[in-house]
């Protein structure tokens, strides 16, 4: 189930609402007038057609009550379709976990976004978790996105690249970014990206290459991490 499923469910269940409101409108007035009852009696005749209980003998109230029932069942058919095509497909668990984590987004504040779930992203968002960090992964590879639920990391699935998903992860509410995906040409286009989105945001972003190092901090980067030059400065610590 997508994240826009999810947030489409709400929305169905609104005008699943409506339609079941203007049937009992529609029938409440109706017999109201056609009876020459009170608004109680109509709505409770309405609600007798509703449930197949009121069987008017003739007039126009008996084709309403027709009507009534015929949509009514018909409404009542596809509501339940729809709740039991997703407790069926097993989609109603999944549809309650994605509505918890969009509630968590929703709350995120001065958090941290991480971008690309890779052995670097992983290790970054293990720290955050141990140091009660408020964080977020952006992945787009399901079998990676799959492996990072697993583990229990917060991570949700969605490409990078769209600023749709990087204002889905809080963007505009993010005290940094961490860039860690091992493809410099992808990490220069999200810096400018979430510089140009957030401007006050912090940015760390990864480089494959030192001579990238120059262009991402023109992009915005506060920080660029060479991950070769890391490991050479590691070995001369060692060595002396």
């Amino acid at each position: 189930m997508r994240l826009t499923d999810v947030k489409e469910f709400p929305k169905r269940v609104l005008i699943f609402l409506f339609l079941i409101l203007l049937l009992l409108a529609i029938g409440t007035i109706g017999f109201k007038f056609l009876l020459n009852i009170s608004l109680f009696g109509a709505l409770t005749t309405t609600l007798e057609s509703f449930a197949l209980l009121y069987h008017p003998e003739s007039g126009a109230a008996k084709f309403l009550g027709i009507f009534i029932t015929l949509f009514g069942v018909i409404l009542l058919w596809w509501i339940l379709w729809a709740i039991f095509d997703m407790l069926l497909e097993g989609n109603f668990t999944e549809y309650l976990k994605i509505r918890k984590t969009i509630h968590k987004m929703d709350k995120m504040r001065n958090h941290y976004i991480i971008s690309g779930g890779g052995r670097v992203g992983e290790e970054i968002a293990k720290n955050f978790e141990k140091e009660k960090k408020s964080y977020v992964i952006i992945e787009k590879e399901i079998p990676a996105f799959s492996r990072l639920k697993q583990l229990g990391l917060f991570v949700i699935h969605g490409d990078v690249t769209d600023e749709s998903v990087l204002k889905k992860a809080g963007i505009n509410h993010a005290k940094a970014m961490i860039i860690a995906m091992p493809e410099t040409e992808k990490n220069l286009l999200v810096t400018m990206m979430a510089r140009e989105i957030s401007p006050k945001i912090e940015i760390f972003a990864r480089a494959d290459k030192p001579a990238f190092v120059s262009k991402l901090k023109k992009a915005g980067a506060k920080v660029v991490i060479v991950p070769e030059l890391v490991a050479a400065e590691k070995f001369i610590e060692a060595i002396k």
